[in-house]
């Protein structure tokens, strides 16, 4: 198996219809967590810059950056046959199921071949607030810096990590989990998770 995909993106806003993509961190991990690598770039999103307050990005900041559909040949390669990870995964895929549409490239990730570590630290953090601070603070996970993309996939990955130590050890606090859209997950959902990306078939990018 390829491994891991570990994202963060910072948006405009909430809504994957209405908003867009400003930031993308990713961070590779092979199969059993180790780091691989790490990349990430700015997003001109073609529209104001909303939320500032969270991230502290800037109309300024992006103005000279890459689309989203220009840094497809840089972020496709780095998604390609790995499990997708984020922290609320369904946000962050959503935003880049919408930016391939909207660039008419023809990939959609499923659920399926995602892990979302906010809805596993149920399973394996004791009880608590599932944002991603506090989620990173009962696992033990430094966070260096919050809000801006590729420190966010850092933390995110470390999430990862201790769930995997954890399995490894057979310490679980609760086992199955129901997300919010009541979907199960069982114990080490991230294999079938790879099993499922590595079968994607993904295009070539097409500019």
């Amino acid at each position: 198996m390829s491994g891991f995909a570990v994202i963060d993106l910072e948006t405009t806003g909430l809504n994957p219809r209405s908003d867009a993509i400003i930031e993308v961190g990713i961070i590779l991990l092979d199969s059993a967590g180790a780091f691989e690598t790490g990349w990430t770039s700015l997003v001109n999103p073609g529209q104001s810059v909303r939320a500032q307050f969270v991230h502290g990005i800037t109309d300024d900041d992006v103005e000279s950056s890459p689309t989203f559909t220009e840094i497809l040949p840089q972020v496709v390669p780095r998604l390609e046959s790995r499990a997708i990870v984020a922290h609320n995964a369904a946000f962050d895929v959503g935003f880049l199921n919408e930016g391939f549409r909207k660039a008419g490239f023809p990939m959609h990730i499923p659920a399926e071949a995602t892990v979302c570590t906010m809805e596993l630290s149920k399973m394996y953090l004791p009880p608590g607030r599932h944002s991603l601070a506090s989620a990173a603070e009962r696992a033990g996970v430094q966070m260096l810096q919050h809000h801006r993309a590729l420190a966010d996939a850092h933390t995110a990955a470390g999430l990862l990590r201790a769930y995997l130590t954890a399995e490894e050890s057979g310490s679980r606090f609760e086992n199955p989990v129901h997300t919010r859209t009541g979907t199960q997950l069982g114990p080490a959902s991230w294999i079938e998770a790879q099993v499922r990306a590595s079968h994607l078939g993904w295009p070539a990018p097409l500019f």
